[in-house]
């Protein structure tokens, strides 16, 4: 009996030692209110201290970004796609009891904090509805050395200023894609030539990842547990090359096979992902209608940047340029702003041929 008991325990080990295996991978996630920034953004209440400054930050950024904020014209005709309104909870900067440093004459260091939180909440101006909301927060520390009598603090205004932009960054992936790195279990098992991915997978050869659990998919049996993780393997390389209906598949043929626990939140993610870009697609032009009176939509920079960030294949891109109305500005800092957001030389040729 004990040594069977030993044996079970070994084994219960050993799958324990094989789940834990994890790697680091970099996901891309979409803006939280993509659908809505293809129409227009609303501001409503701002509250709290340095509510207005913040405020005013955000929309700036919003606007350099792309994002059409809509006007304060009582005549306007179109109704904003969400309604943002921000509540500050916390902003403020204050000096810290100061310290002396070693040496003669002694270092004054003083230093000052500032510390920022608040809440931005996007709702939908037709039913109220919340559509999305994030907590930021901004926390900033300077410090100044000085051989004076009185310590030289660093402005409180500075770190304010400064607590509120790291606010910002975090608001910002309401309204820019973004990158997360997030360590996930991935099997390194010698079975199927898992080991192999796993190798492909921690190095960030998301290429590789794809070819060897295509190959690793269709040799594994479905008998096996081994197939559960080559399933898997394939889902999450179909995820970080933007291909999510291709994971979706992988991931629910691994669920399928008991992988369900692995697949975890992935799956969901994938989802959520597929459904922002089919959202933002343009809608077929029905036959008769020009694509002007179809779409109303005129071609610029920023709209073509928003097709490549949202996976958008490249021949739709230049369909899209030929027969659209297009309105391209291509001066040397625009074309460094198109290249930086990896959008192709020929879809770049294509727009100063309609220029």
């Amino acid at each position: 009996m004990t040594g069977k008991l030993l044996v079970v325990s070994l084994l219960i080990l050993a799958a324990q030692a094989r789940a834990e295996k994890r790697i680091i991978i970099k996901i891309k996630h979409s803006p939280t209110l993509a659908v809505a920034l293809e129409k227009r953004i609303s501001v409503g209440h701002v509250s709290g201290d340095c509510a207005q400054e913040f405020g005013d930050l955000l929309l700036a950024d919003m606007r350099a970004r792309g994002v059409t904020i809509d006007s304060s014209d009582p005549n306007a005709t179109l109704v904003p796609a969400a309604v943002l309104s921000v509540n500050v909870t916390r902003c403020e900067a204050h000096t810290l009891q100061p310290m002396l440093g070693e040496g003669l004459p002694a270092i004054h260091i003083s230093r000052t904090e500032g510390t920022f939180t608040a809440t931005v909440r996007a709702t939908d101006p037709a039913d109220g509805r919340e559509l999305a909301m994030v907590t930021v927060r901004g926390h900033a520390q300077k410090q100044n050395e000085s051989q004076t009598l009185v310590p030289e603090y660093p402005a409180p205004a500075d770190l304010k200023s400064m607590a509120l932009h790291q606010g910002l960054a975090e608001a910002q992936r309401l309204y820019t894609p973004w990158l997360e790195n997030r360590g996930i279990p991935f099997p390194d098992s010698k079975e199927c030539h898992l080991k192999q991915a796993y190798d492909a997978a921690k190095s960030g050869d998301y290429e590789a990842l794809l070819r060897l659990s295509q190959t690793n998919a269709q040799a594994c049996g479905t008998e096996s547990k081994a197939s559960m993780e080559a399933f898997y393997d394939l889902g999450v390389a179909y995820m970080l090359l933007g291909r999510y209906d291709e994971a979706i598949a992988a991931f629910e043929k691994s669920t399928n096979l008991n992988g369900g626990n692995l697949v975890d939140g992935l799956l969901a993610e994938c989802r959520q992902e597929s459904a922002a870009i089919k959202a933002r697609q343009p809608k077929p032009v029905p036959s008769g209608e020009s694509e002007r009176g179809q779409t109303g939509i005129v071609l610029t920079n920023d709209f073509i940047i928003r097709l490549v960030d949202g996976n958008i294949a490249e021949n739709e891109i230049l369909h899209m340029i030929t027969n659209q109305p297009c309105r391209f500005s291509l001066g040397p800092a625009d074309l460094e702003k198109l290249k930086a957001a990896g959008v192709p030389d020929a879809v770049i040729a294509a727009m100063r041929a309609r220029k």
